[in-house]
């Protein structure tokens, strides 16, 4: 009887144990906390440089934190730094990434890419092998707008038109071809 109760508590204890550790960090310089883990969201607060967070979840490029005042929202992931204090020797950073040299962090998971460029998945010759699919050309040229449309979004919305010069290799503007209003 005694065995099996603690083969049901032993998990449970652990669990409650392992979500007691909070993760922590600073802000690394005044920024906003978001509502949602969206640029355009709206700001919840003005959090100051180096504020201290408990972070609660991470999510791509994002991580929700919770203030010392209890308010909870998302701030961006580079714009916090692990760790429970400032201290005088820390000129501020970002939050390390697991494997990438000195002072990495083991703390993160590494399943999660937080950030990237270029075109993941694809190999040269999978590129090279490509082939169209017309059926969604056809269904992406059903997106596209008239002149008449554009210019009645960009009345509603108040924009202007203006002339944008080609440039050549050389990064001068080209006399002979100019952009269309």
């Amino acid at each position: 009887m005694k065995c099996e109760t603690w083969l049901w508590l032993a998990p449970a204890l652990l669990l409650t144990a392992a979500t007691a550790v909070a993760e922590t960090g600073y802000t690394l310089r005044a920024i906003d906390l978001k509502a949602k883990p969206f640029l355009d969201s709206d700001n919840l607060a003005k959090l100051p440089d180096k504020a201290e967070v408990e972070i609660l979840t991470r999510q791509g490029p994002w991580m929700q934190v919770k203030t010392k005042d209890q308010k909870t929202g998302y701030v961006r992931l580079l714009q916090v730094r692990l760790g429970a204090t400032v201290t005088a020797k820390d000129p501020g950073g970002y939050v390390p990434v697991p494997g990438a040299g000195a002072g990495a962090s083991s703390s993160r998971p590494t399943a999660v890419a937080t950030a990237t460029t270029g075109v993941r998945g694809f190999s040269e010759e999978d590129l090279k092998a490509s082939q169209p699919n017309k059926a969604e050309y056809e269904k992406m040229k059903g997106f596209a707008a008239t002149p008449e449309q554009a210019a009645a979004y960009a009345a509603g919305a108040k924009l202007a038109a203006r002339t944008v010069p080609f440039y050549g290799e050389d990064g001068k503007a080209l006399k002979d071809k100019g952009g269309k209003k």
